[in-house]
């Protein structure tokens, strides 16, 4: 098993709301930019900004306007389901990186996605832009049914998404797509695309009879894919379940699926960065509470990496 070690909870300076705690509890997607960690939550409009080092309390900067509902059920009903937290290399043209925060397109409101520029330090410059992928997701709804996108992974000139499936759509996959065709449907997104894909499904196991399902992904410098999976036991992509564990898994670079390996926490990991330093990969790692009254985590692990 993957040993994770806590780093600390994901406080924040002030709540996003009026009675709401001063925390991040569903963080859904992690990525990490010299020395600040940038996380999205499923369950709120704004980014979460927080030092890798230290236990100072993270700030929030806000992605889609509006106000959420407190109580649960309507504030499911209502929040953009952002699952998924990516880094554009050279998007439009930019000389600084550009952060993409997707929705999951699981429900008709969840296709909202932002994109939102850094300096060259690492640091929020300006304010977000919104994108409604409606166009995109309906397309991606005829190739795939279901949709629950939950991760994005870019190795060299391709972006590839992470369909996570469950109890009753079994479909994990990837959904291959070339970079240039996903930077136009970005910057159209209300001209009707159909790029090529291509789509890969996996099986990636059981934990006590409840599949294992993408959560994230990312990528090593050197072309490998490394995600997250949760086994969640629920059997649609809105209603949550209890988490019975997560794994760590690797898709080498011809797509092939390299190793899978559980973690010794039952959480449910959403987030991951990784670095290869020699032999081992260092992760970075964020949870899901799926409690508003708890904090999300923040964990390290190490895998040991062979070629």
């Amino acid at each position: 098993m993957i040993q994770l070690t806590e780093l600390k909870s994901l406080l924040l300076e002030t709540p996003p709301q009026a009675d709401r705690h001063a925390h991040l509890s569903a963080a859904s997607g992690l990525v990490q930019v010299g020395r600040w960690l940038y996380v999205v939550a499923d369950d709120e409009l704004h980014l979460g900004q927080f030092l890798l080092d230290g236990n100072t309390p993270g700030q929030l900067h806000r992605c889609f306007d509006g106000e959420l509902p407190l109580e649960l059920e309507e504030r499911k009903a209502e929040k953009p389901d952002v699952e998924v937290l990516t880094l554009l290399p050279t998007f439009n043209n930019s000389s600084h990186p550009v952060l993409l925060a997707l929705g999951s397109g699981s429900k008709k409101n969840r296709h909202r996605s932002a994109l939102i520029s850094l300096s060259q330090h690492g640091d929020i410059s300006g304010q977000p832009t919104i994108i409604e992928l409606e166009k995109f997701y309906d397309f991606l709804k005829k190739e795939v049914g279901k949709l629950n996108i939950e991760g994005a992974a870019i190795t060299q000139d391709n972006i590839f998404l992470f369909q996570r499936g469950n109890k009753k759509n079994k479909l994990n996959a990837s959904i291959r797509i070339s970079l240039d065709d996903f930077y136009r449907l970005l910057l159209k997104p209300h001209k009707k695309h159909e790029p090529h894909i291509h789509i890969t499904p996996y099986n990636l196991g059981e934990i006590n009879q409840i599949p294992l399902c993408f959560t994230d992904a990312t990528t090593l410098n050197s072309g490998e894919i490394i995600f997250t999976a949760s086994a969640e036991n629920t059997e649609d992509s809105y209603t949550d379940g209890a988490c019975l564990g997560s794994a760590i898994g690797m898709i080498n670079q011809k797509g092939e699926l390299t190793s899978l390996e559980q973690v010794d926490k039952k959480v449910k990991l959403e987030g991951i960065e990784a670095e290869r330093k020699d032999n081992t990969i260092e992760l970075l790692l964020v949870t899901d509470a799926d409690d508003a009254m708890h904090p999300a985590q923040l964990y390290s692990a190490g895998v040991k990496y062979s070629s």
